[in-house]
């Protein structure tokens, strides 16, 4: 294994979010994980291997999928993440979730007939290679299948960037400098399907979809913001400068995301990719 430190930073984050990773009322990766489900064609009897399953966005809408007679095996790193899907997966016996480097699966070749990672191919050390190794668990005929985030819309791109600058005054400096340049990159369609064409996969197609996310409130949006793995961006905000820092950030929704009626209301831009191994 390799780059041990910063996968470990990582997973601390994701760790840390668990509690409330997509538990804030605001539903944002429950339609892609299961938009990606029905992307790939996930069937009843299928074995499925769900890599960085987190919360299980795309992990319980397979163990529907595949039903009773099937199997689903959910993957992540951060424990916390691990102990609370599994509580949630305690009545599906198809389903197990166990601790493991996605980026390594410790599975044997050709073990399944689908291999799904949502929101995290871009999170590897060597995205390609990553790929390239997913690919010789499938059997023949089987699909891998990811979610990226897609280009943001001109107004996306205004508002993430007046959101960061407001943000960068109040933080402290960053360990895992590049992360988020690394996301925007995946969002580039060429950069997933290239992925696919060195691992030697086929048939790649794709789908995009906008998720709409409701706030009530900045508060709410600081408080979904945190529930995410992008909470690493705030928790570079000392304490003593919280405050300071919210009320930048609530100035950049009001300017960006405020709705005539009141709260705010952010579109998210999202691409599914599937791929099948030649056979």
């Amino acid at each position: 294994m390799t780059d041990v430190g910063p996968k470990a930073r990582i997973a601390g984050v994701f760790d840390r979010a668990a509690p409330t990773y997509e538990q804030t009322g605001v539903e944002f990766f429950g339609p892609p994980g299961r938009a990606l489900v029905a992307h790939a064609g996930i069937a009843t009897g299928e074995r499925v291997l769900d890599l960085g399953c987190g919360r299980g966005n795309v992990l319980f809408p397979a163990a529907a999928a595949v039903g009773p007679t099937g199997t689903v095996i959910g993957v992540d790193f951060a424990p916390t993440m691990r102990q609370l899907t599994a509580e949630a997966a305690k009545d599906l016996p198809w389903v197990r979730v166990t601790s493991g480097d996605a980026e390594f699966p410790a599975f044997r070749p050709g073990s399944f007939d689908v291999v799904t990672g949502g929101f995290m191919v871009f999170l590897m050390s060597d995205p390609a290679a990553a790929v390239a190794r997913w690919a010789h668990l499938l059997r023949p005929g089987g699909r891998l299948a990811v979610s990226t985030f897609a280009e943001s819309t001109a107004a996306g791109q205004a508002f993430y960037a007046d959101r960061n600058a407001a943000l960068a005054p109040f933080q402290l400096p960053d360990p895992e400098q590049g992360l988020e340049s690394k996301e925007v990159g995946a969002a580039q369609p060429a950069w997933v399907t290239g992925l696919f064409d060195g691992a030697y996969l086929t048939d790649v197609t794709t789908a995009e979809l906008t998720v709409r996310s409701e706030f009530p409130s900045a508060d709410a949006y600081w408080t979904w913001w945190l529930s995410l793995g992008s909470r690493r961006l705030l928790e570079r905000v000392p304490a003593r400068r919280e405050e300071a820092a919210r009320a930048a950030i609530t100035a950049v929704l009001d300017k960006h995301l405020r709705r005539p009626g009141g709260g705010y209301r952010a579109e998210t831009p999202m691409r599914l990719t599937v791929a099948r191994r030649p056979g």
